[in-house]
């Protein structure tokens, strides 16, 4: 079978594309093309039903995107990457109007898309049906306690494999059954005619998306002198003959058929966080029988393998995709591909968002091998362990086989790839801004503004029981906040969105007849995300040991220093930050806080449901909100200054953490990661020398210490401290250095300097 050394070097055709690519983004791009298509699909179906209308309107985008093989191409199409997606705009003004007349768009298509929009075709999502926001949740979130996103858009991991395995032609039989079989008694037979309507176009139109591309193979092809291109083109127009129509036969059909599919996803929705799940499960079958076969050599996989990496880059690229973890039954799912996915990753040197799923029986080679990539910077893979998602997932009602086959969606999100609409990081919480009105009688620190209930003040509490009591009214008082904005965000798009891609590759939705917006897929939940639990741990574990127990203050000079943002009070505020017991050190108290309010925090959010009768998921991630919100957070009693950035998700505070490597993942192991269903996350950062020699196998055992400890996410940056300090003050000279950021991995140069400044004052562990 696959008997290939380790390792890829890519081939000078593939170098010469990772260079157009990583020079010349700009050429990859359709412009506005996306979404004038879109609204001249959409103006020429007036009349029509909602959901018909937009299915229609997709489909006419589909039928009409321009076609790209460029001249050393081997696989067809580019998506694009359309910023503009028109169809969620909530009015048309002079802004859109100016950014229309500087598009890329012809002179006739400028003035038809702006007579289009003048007459405001999409002001329905304008028309709320229910109040989305209210006094108290505006009132929270320009203070920095939550924000409200109710994401629909983007997030989704689709059916894929569904489209290499059936082709559209399967879809679009099946969609044909279901409007044969339709019961126009049935009470929602007219919402589900719609549905099946609109879904059908979409198929016949993506149906023919191969076919327009094997066209323009043919006629290059006809056009080159070259006769070894010649016979690459008339290759790549075979394939297209074939896919996405018709179900895929080999290895590289399955993968042009793969990128015909997540062509349209970015179509639909944009390119930012849809996801493309456990690639090496849904491929490896079709590389299987023909390595097996002595059809295709790895190296020629590796070359098809690295030609869709380059069709997915993005400066920012979260489309992620997954390797690793278990199979339904609960075996060991690694394959030979997961390991040309970790070589083809490693030989291109730039960022391809790749995560990998540990367990405990994960085989040790797999894990060395994700650590030998880790160590070459960048942050790739990153980890997550079934150990803690699964029986995470299993406890909010998903069979345990489907529970095995979860994937990470952009960052960190979890979904169930094409059976579920997970509404991913659908609001956050600040739990540190939570303790701190708890501290102040609900009033906001920095401007005394009442945000939250009136609980009482720091200066009249007598003991730690007051303290969290003061707390726990706070944080249940903006949980329920954040409920009810997302569940009203949810209500709205019911009534004024319509995805019909996503719903064509999301199960049930088909069988059901309803569009996602609608319930239709299989899982529907609203995941909640919290920031600051570091903080807030830290904080609590400060009063607790300073304030009550030894009285080093009293609690009324704790607040007149969190007031004041420890004006006067330079040398407390130096105790608190850098004396007293911190998270990420392996110490007890303050740990302890942090397990409680991660608990507190998942229980809480379970309570709830959302419209479509699902669940809330936690998740313990800021993304990087923990700067902008950190903004808005004062004084903290752990000696944090006013202002100053939170912690990132469930890493320890910036600088905190003292005690090496293993020490932070004792603190992280404290945590129950087990009832975060939709991911922890943590970053970890090693100075390069900790991997050098026998580190590298050392860092394999603390990496797999971790999985079996039940830490549910752990990224990793190596680097030092003076790489990264050199890197800002010369950019140019360390263009192609990228670091974990938030979630993602990016170029350094192209962060901003606040940014930057995050990530260098993070503990760089050499032990």
């Amino acid at each position: 079978m696959l008997t290939e050394k380790k390792g890829y070097s890519p081939s000078d055709r593939i170098c010469n594309l990772r260079k157009h690519a990583l020079d010349n983004p700009s050429e990859h791009q359709f412009g506005w093309q996306r979404s004038f298509y879109y609204v001249e699909g959409w103006m020429a179906n007036e009349g029509q039903a909602f959901s018909t209308r937009a299915g229609k309107a997709m489909a006419h985008t589909i039928l009409n995107m321009p076609l790209r093989i460029s001249n050393i191409d081997l696989m067809a199409g580019e998506h694009g990457n359309p910023g503009e997606i028109i169809n969620f705009n909530r009015s048309f003004g002079p802004e859109t109007a100016k950014r229309i007349a500087e598009s890329d768009l012809t002179s006739e298509q400028k003035t038809l898309l702006t007579d289009w929009m003048s007459t405001d075709p999409f002001k329905h999502l304008g028309l709320p049906a229910v109040e989305q926001s209210n006094p108290e949740i505006r009132l929270a979130e320009s203070h920095g306690v939550l924000t409200i996103w109710g994401v629909l858009l983007n997030h989704s991991i689709r059916d894929y494999e569904k489209v290499i395995r059936l082709g559209f032609s399967g879809i679009r039989d099946e969609i044909a059954a279901e409007l044969e079989a339709l019961d126009i008694t049935d009470p929602d037979a007219a919402q589900r005619l719609a549905n099946l309507n609109g879904w059908l176009s979409i198929c016949e139109a993506s149906m023919e998306l191969g076919k327009r591309h094997a066209e323009l193979a043919r006629k290059m092809a006809a056009e080159t002198d070259s006769a070894e291109r010649k016979h690459e083109l008339l290759e790549i127009a075979e394939t297209c003959d074939r896919v996405p129509a018709y179900p895929a036969r080999t290895f590289r059909e399955a993968i042009q058929s793969l990128w015909f599919a997540h062509m349209i996803t970015v179509w639909e929705d944009s390119v930012n966080a849809n996801g493309l799940g456990r690639i090496d499960q849904f491929l490896w079958p079709y590389l299987q029988r023909e390595l097996e076969s002595g059809m295709m050599k790895p190296e020629e996989a590796k070359e098809i393998l690295a030609t869709l990496w380059i069709k997915l880059y993005q400066p920012y690229d979260v489309q992620q995709m997954m390797i690793g973890g278990l199979h339904p039954d609960g075996s060991d799912a690694i394959n030979p591909l997961s390991y040309l996915v970790l070589d083809v990753t490693e030989g291109l040197e730039f960022v391809r968002c790749l995560s990998a799923r540990l367990h405990a029986n994960t085989p040790r080679e797999f894990a060395s091998r994700c650590v030998d990539l880790i160590a070459k910077g960048g942050g790739i893979p990153f980890f997550f362990n079934d150990e803690a998602l699964v029986p995470a997932l299993v406890s909010k009602g998903i069979p345990i086989e489907e529970a095995r086959g979860y994937a990470a969606i952009g960052c960190i999100e979890i979904t169930i790839p094409g059976k579920a609409l997970p509404h991913a990081v659908s609001n956050w919480i600040n739990v540190a801004k939570c303790l701190e009105l708890a501290l102040n009688d609900g009033k906001d620190l920095l401007d005394d503004v009442q945000v939250g209930p009136r609980t009482g003040s720091l200066d009249s509490f007598k003991s730690m029981e007051d303290v969290l009591a003061a707390f726990n009214t706070q944080f249940e008082y903006f949980v329920k906040l954040v409920v009810y904005g997302s569940n009203a965000f949810e209500l709205n798009h019911k009534q004024t969105m319509r995805m019909p891609y996503l719903s064509i590759l999301t199960s049930d939705c088909i069988s059901r007849g309803r569009d996602v917006t609608e319930g239709g897929a299989r899982y529907n939940y609203h995941s909640s995300a919290a920031m600051g639990i570091p903080n807030a741990a830290d904080s609590l574990a400060a009063l607790k040991i300073a304030v009550f127990d030894n009285q080093l203050l009293s609690p009324a000079d704790m607040l007149d220093a969190l007031r004041s943002n420890f004006a006067g009070n330079e040398e407390l505020q130096k105790t608190l930050q850098y004396k007293l017991p911190k998270y990420g050190n392996d110490e007890d108290v303050p740990d302890m806080y942090a397990a409680d309010l991660t608990r507190l925090y998942c229980e809480t959010l379970g309570k709830y449901k959302t419209p479509a009768d699902g669940k809330y998921f936690a998740h313990l991630f800021t993304f990087v909100l923990m700067l902008s919100f950190g903004a808005m957070t004062g004084a903290s009693p752990d000696g944090r200054m006013s202002g100053a950035p939170l912690a990132y998700s469930v890493s320890p505070g910036q600088g905190r953490d003292k005690e090496g490597l293993t020490a932070v993942i004792n603190s992280l192991a404290k945590l129950p990661h087990y009832l975060a269903a939709a991911s922890s996350s943590a970053i970890l950062e090693a100075d390069p020398k900790l991997l050098e020699g026998s580190g590298r196998e050392v860092f394999t055992d603390l990496l797999m210490t971790a999985i079996n400890q039940g830490i549910g996410q752990l990224q990793f940056n190596v680097v030092s401290v003076d790489t990264l300090k050199a890197a800002k003050a010369d950019p140019d000279s360390y263009r192609n250095l990228c670091v974990r950021v938030s979630g993602f991995s990016q170029q350094f140069c192209l962060l901003d300097s606040q940014m930057q400044d995050h990530i260098i004052s993070r503990t760089k562990h050499a032990k």
